[in-house]
């Protein structure tokens, strides 16, 4: 029983973190401007964090609490892992992008490992060199849509590297402020981090509509309040589920799934077509996780 309370919190983070790539894919779909629906999001996530925390009582000022300083740079980090995923998906594709960003699993496993001083055996070891081939497979062998990719300069031939590091360093981020936060309740921490999101998505945006690129829509509004839903909630359960499971296990464990499962799902909703290489991952995927969650 103890088992299923804490898994369920890795389980509908992973669900969360797919219906994020749903409702990305409807962005596209119904042409929604993506810096509107960003604001909207990052909006939609910081009220929700509030409401929720009033409900538990009166909320304090952040800037008392230990994790504050932190926050600050969590938050910012979110909006810049966004731009650069952004900006290298239109300059080196979308495939080379993902796979970046899910490849950065590394960066956290290495700081539990090295820092956390978590300890990471031999069956939980093999599971994770599976996991990164599983992830080249599943994400590395879809065939890639966007043929815009260029190799023209240095600085895009580095997008790549820069998506590694940013994504898994905004993992370690995430670690060291729920670890910083001592507090049974999480959600004003988090509704404060996507608050300073909000900000520069804001800068963002009215951006675009000073230069015109962009024209205020509702629908951009119903968009990104629907993606700050799953958003936030896709946040508050990955940083609870960070309270229960080692950095060597959740990370990798968490990665797979979303992979699997927005392959998965892309397949059944969008009729993505998956490759030999897709349904190689996805079986070497399975064993993965049982090896990795061995470990716990």
């Amino acid at each position: 029983m103890y088992l299923c309370l804490i898994m369920i919190y890795l389980i509908l983070a992973i669900l969360c973190s797919t219906a994020i790539f749903v409702v990305m894919r409807l962005f596209s779909r119904y042409d929604i401007d993506n810096h509107q629906g960003l604001a909207w999001n990052y909006a939609t996530a910081t009220a929700i964090g509030y409401l929720m925390s009033a409900m538990n009582g009166p909320v304090t000022s952040p800037t008392s609490e230990a994790w504050f300083p932190l926050s600050l740079l969590t938050g910012f980090w979110f909006i810049l892992t966004y731009v650069l995923m952004t900006f290298s998906s239109q300059r080196s594709g979308v495939t080379v992008t993902s796979l970046s960003s899910k490849l950065s699993v590394v960066i956290p496993t290495l700081f539990g490992v090295l820092v956390l001083k978590e300890h990471l055996g031999l069956l939980p070891s093999i599971g994770i060199a599976l996991a990164l081939v599983a992830l080249v497979l599943v994400v590395g062998g879809r065939k890639e849509g966007d043929k815009k990719a260029t190799r023209s300069s240095a600085l895009i031939a580095l997008l790549p590297l820069f998506i590694f590091f940013g994504t898994g360093i905004g993992d370690v981020l995430m670690k060291i402020t729920e670890t910083a936060n001592h507090a049974e309740d999480l959600t004003p921490m988090i509704a404060f981090i996507y608050g300073i999101s909000f900000l520069f998505s804001l800068l963002l945006m009215g951006y675009d509509l000073w230069k015109g690129r962009s024209k205020w829509q509702w629908k951009n509004a119903v968009g990104g309040i629907v993606l700050g839903g799953v958003n936030f909630f896709s946040t508050f359960f990955i940083y609870h589920a960070m309270r229960v499971f080692d950095n060597v296990v959740l990370f990798p464990v968490y990665n797979i799934g979303v992979v699997c499962l927005t392959a998965l799902t892309g397949w059944l909703l969008f009729k993505e077509k998956l490759t030999w290489k897709n349904y190689l991952g996805l079986g070497i995927a399975i064993v993965a996780v049982i090896l990795i969650a061995y470990k716990s």
